[in-house]
């Protein structure tokens, strides 16, 4: 026969796993601490200093550890466009990035130029120019580029369709061939 539970006595068996889980977490964090001060006391001992809480921390996972990723209000999409969008001459890459940190974007990235760069290059922003985008929106008529190859083409006179090969000794010949074979068939 099932056994059936109602939601009252689910939610109940529910708080109850989640404050056994929390002991254990808090149990988890003080056995750390006590690694990492035994950690301590080998390191002395042997005179290795480059040992110590690291060896306990390294099978630690960077959440357990207390590091955590910056949490921003808004996307990085969402800054970029808030700098961009009094600017309708557009903006280098560089400052677009320092624009969004003076905002208040927090990263931890060591690359957040590329990662600014590649929001650029995705987002709502059209290029003006080399390293330079703007909001499709705020951007000027200029910005929607006519094809340059074609305006250099209209300048030229229009080619004429190339002439037949010329029959050489060795066509000819080749010709002759595939006429007599035919013929023999």
């Amino acid at each position: 026969m099932a056994r059936t539970m109602t939601i009252a006595a689910l939610r109940a068996a529910l708080a109850k796993k989640q404050r056994q889980v929390e002991k254990l977490h808090a149990k988890r964090g003080k056995l750390v601490q006590q690694l990492d001060e035994i950690d301590r006391e080998i390191a002395v001992l042997t005179g290795d200093m480059r040992r110590g809480p690291r060896i306990a921390a390294a099978s630690l996972s960077a959440r357990a550890m207390g590091r955590t990723r910056p949490q921003n209000a808004k996307t990085l999409i969402e800054f970029v466009q808030d700098a961009l969008a009094g600017v309708a001459e557009g903006m280098r890459v560089k400052d677009a990035m320092s624009a969004v940190q003076q905002a208040g974007y927090e990263s931890s990235s060591k690359d957040f130029y590329g990662i600014v760069a590649a929001a650029l290059r995705e987002g709502p922003f059209v290029k003006l120019r080399r390293g330079v985008y703007a909001l499709k929106a705020a951007a000027p008529a200029k910005a929607n580029k006519a094809p340059k190859k074609a305006a250099a083409k209209s300048k030229k006179a229009p080619r004429k369709a190339s002439p037949k090969p010329k029959a050489t000794k060795k066509r000819v010949a080749k010709r002759r061939k595939t006429k007599a074979s035919k013929a023999k068939a």
